[in-house]
């Protein structure tokens, strides 16, 4: 399953202000309706993790290729933008427990999302 990237700054700008997040120790999930009709994906991990890039870029692709195992992505979040943040913690747990707390954070966002619909 290939997905399309955001790239834009501009684009992780916009997510940063929705109101669709969850979070673990280890991620933060942003989701955000776009009107382009394909599931996009974004990944940041800053220098705060850690300041060798060496290490951002082994966690970015982790978080890469746990997104792109998911298969509930896009049949949960069609024609959405999705942001992946890591956070400190990623860095003590390996895959197995990054890909639990993904699946979590799907999990989550998408029972909200509901709610919000159920109450609309």
């Amino acid at each position: 399953m290939s997905l399309a990237r955001i790239k834009r700054h501009f684009d992780f700008v916009e997510l940063r202000e929705t109101p669709t997040k969850a979070f673990t120790k280890s991620f933060v999930l942003q989701v955000r309706p776009n009107d382009k009709g394909i599931t996009r994906t974004g990944f940041t991990v800053s220098k705060k993790i850690s300041k060798l890039a060496v290490v951002r870029n082994h966690l970015r692709r982790q978080m890469r290729e746990i997104v792109r195992l998911s298969p509930d992505l896009q049949t949960k979040y069609p024609s959405h933008d999705v942001v992946l943040i890591a956070r400190s913690e990623a860095l003590n747990r390996d895959y197995a427990q990054l890909t639990k707390d993904f699946a979590y954070l799907l999990d989550h966002v998408h029972e909200e999302a509901n709610d919000k619909q159920d109450n609309d």
